[in-house]
């Protein structure tokens, strides 16, 4: 009975013993093995069998994300895998002889074994370099793989022509810092070569701002004056496009409801004494959509936002409506006693203007390019009053006391009628003025309305409609493209010619 108990705790700590010795016996093997492959190893020395024959590095580049695009300083920022291949034959062995390793890992931050000076050229970080030093894995065959991941922040210049409807290309461009081609050659790593898109976006998240349209990649080689040794380079172009629904929602559609309001000062009656006030505010709001817009821009003059040239648009449009309100205003309140209105100005305010705009007042009727006022109520009276004294004087000379106080009471209604006449032509004064007030504000009206048409379709033009300007720099853009082209062919010949 004792002994079948302890068979299974005898069996349990010989297992556990037998993993514990096996595990020493592993220890001890990579511990040989690093022993060896660093015995007779120089990690200044470049690991090549031949002094003349270059190296050949495969750099890619997995990205994860895109952190940020800072349009005012022209920087974008992202989360990023480098993964650099090389070969290294001093540190290869048979895993037979070591227990079956297969494979061993060298600490980053510590020069033990050779690892090429790539670095990114267009860095906009204070360190520069800011990728962790990740171990380095090194395959029994010499095939090294160092992966080192970190945040990459990088110069790109941005054309904000379009914005908020703009496509961006930033380049992250990788290249030895000391090393010349002849000595180390650094090529794309790829799963297919004929792919235009040579990033990895397995573990991409997306961007809630910008969308990633296409990730090419292209080697380059340079050649500088003071070296003749060719210098290569691979580059990472990402090609992102904004998106629009943010600032549709909260700049583009408040704004042109702003700008819309404008009209709607021209339909409040110069009496009310809002209608001032309305355009002032719409100007202070046209302002402040105009100083968010030149927040988002980079402070360069090479490109204006077509966004900003619009609200600046606007703001002179809704500037010179205000100066229309106040001359409105002006005419407005005008009165004889201030103002007489000449010749030229009745007939330009009148006459022309209303009927260009089709405009009529009542108890007016236009005839023959001019307004005829229609006979007055108290002009036929006097005329009626007048004709009855003269008929009493003439009937009977003896009702001369009658007659005489007749035409006291006449002399009297002539001169109310008189008084009234006066301020009836004061009236018709201030009322011709009101009417001028009122074709000024419909004339303003119309070349608001044409203004405001002429802004908002420059505005809304399709950017895939370029201008001539446009077509023109494309075409300066692809010629120099083919040139650079030619040249890295040119270049490529040189490097095999320098290699042979």
């Amino acid at each position: 009975m004792l002994g079948d108990r302890l068979s299974p705790a005898l069996l349990a700590f010989g297992v556990a013993l037998t993993l514990f010795f096996r595990s020493s016996s592993a220890s001890d093997e990579e511990q040989r093995l690093y022993g060896d492959l660093l015995s007779n190893y120089n990690p200044l020395e470049r690991p090549v069998n031949e002094s003349n024959s270059p190296l050949v590095v495969k750099v890619r580049l997995f990205l994860q994300q895109i952190v940020d695009v800072d349009e005012k300083n022209q920087v974008v920022q992202v989360n990023a895998w480098m993964r650099y291949i090389w070969t290294d034959y001093k540190l290869t062995w048979n895993p037979r002889d070591y227990s079956g390793i297969r494979d061993v890992r060298f600490p980053g931050n510590m020069d033990h074994i050779w690892r090429p000076d790539v670095l990114l050229y267009n860095s906009a970080d204070e360190n520069f370099d800011t990728t962790y030093k990740s171990n380095l894995l090194v395959y029994y065959n010499g095939e090294v793989n160092w992966i080192p991941p970190g945040i990459l922040k990088f110069s790109c210049k941005m054309d904000i022509t379009w914005f908020p409807f703009d496509d961006q290309l930033c380049d992250l461009k990788f290249g030895s810092w000391t090393y010349h081609g002849l000595a180390l050659d650094l090529q794309i790593d790829s799963d297919n070569p004929n792919s235009t898109d040579q990033m990895d976006l397995s573990d991409y998240v997306v961007n809630g701002e910008w969308t990633l349209i296409a990730t090419p990649a292209v080697r380059e080689v340079t050649f500088y004056k003071c070296c003749p040794e060719p210098y290569p380079t691979v580059v990472f172009r990402m090609h992102i496009r904004r998106r629009t629904l943010y600032y549709g929602f909260n700049l583009i559609i408040p704004s042109l409801l702003i700008s819309l309001m404008t009209v709607l000062g021209f339909t409040l009656p110069p009496d009310a004494g809002e209608k001032i006030t309305l355009e002032i505010t719409i100007l202070l709001s046209v302002c402040f959509f105009l100083s968010m817009v030149a927040e988002m821009t980079p402070p360069t003059s090479e490109a204006v936002p077509l966004i900003g040239v619009f609200f600046s648009c606007c703001m002179l449009v809704v500037s010179a409506s205000v100066v229309f309100t106040v001359v409105v205003l002006n005419l407005h309140f005008r009165n004889p006693d201030t103002h007489v209105m000449t010749p030229f100005v009745r007939r330009v305010l009148l006459e022309w203007l209303p009927w260009a705009m089709m405009m009529s007042r009542p108890g007016h009727r236009f005839a023959h390019g001019r307004y005829v006022k229609a006979e007055s109520h108290r002009t036929k009276m006097k005329a009626a009053s007048e004709s009855i004294v003269r008929r009493i004087d003439s009937e009977d000379p003896s009702l001369e006391a009658e007659v005489i106080l007749l035409h006291r009471i006449y002399l009297e209604m002539k001169e109310i009628i008189q008084r009234m006449e006066e301020e009836d032509e004061k009236e018709m004064v201030e009322n011709d003025w009101r009417f001028a007030a009122l074709v000024v504000d419909r004339v303003c009206l119309i070349m608001k309305a044409a203004s405001e048409s002429i802004v908002r379709r420059i505005d809304s033009e399709d950017p895939s409609l370029e201008s001539e300007v446009i077509l023109e720099r494309k075409e300066i853009i692809q010629r120099m493209e083919e040139e650079d082209e030619k040249e890295m062919v040119e270049n490529d010949r040189r490097f095999i010619h320098h290699g042979r």
